[in-house]
């Protein structure tokens, strides 16, 4: 059965301007770092890891030039996905085939195509069995 890997979250601050999250992503670039996502606000960055990221050697880098720095554990990739993403993953979760899931959204098929495509990409998935299980083994189900 397919097993999610946790990610691991970095909250980087004291970035202030381009050159300094130049610095951030170039010591991702530098270790080898996949990341999950990145956000943006003022004076921070907020980098969601892939599995098996060298943790502990990109906060030491972070650290080195002088950033602050809050880990966190958790997979967040859940709480990446849209509401129709989400829906999505409920309907494929009941057993219908993307023909049926499109009509129940109201959408063209290509389009519910362009949401797992999206999909695959946030949860790190090649199968719809693969999502559709991590997705049946998160409290984010709905059970409607």
């Amino acid at each position: 059965m397919f097993k999610a890997m946790a990610h691991w979250t970095i909250t980087v601050t004291e970035v202030a301007g381009a050159d300094q999250l130049e610095d951030v992503f170039g010591a991702c670039a530098r270790l080898g770092v996949g990341l999950h996502s990145a956000r943006f606000s003022t004076g921070r960055v907020q980098l969601v890891l892939e599995p098996a990221a060298p943790l502990e050697q990109l906060e030491d880098e972070l650290l080195r030039f002088g950033f602050h720095t809050r880990t966190e554990p958790g997979d967040h990739s859940m709480e990446a996905l849209s509401a129709r993403e989400q829906e999505l993953l409920t309907l494929l979760a009941r057993g219908l085939q993307l023909k049926e899931v499109a009509r129940r959204m109201g959408v063209e098929t290509s389009t519910v195509r362009e949401y797992w495509s999206r999909i695959k990409r946030k949860l790190g998935v090649r199968s719809m069995s693969q999502a559709v299980s991590l997705w049946s083994n998160t409290e984010h189900h709905h059970t409607d």
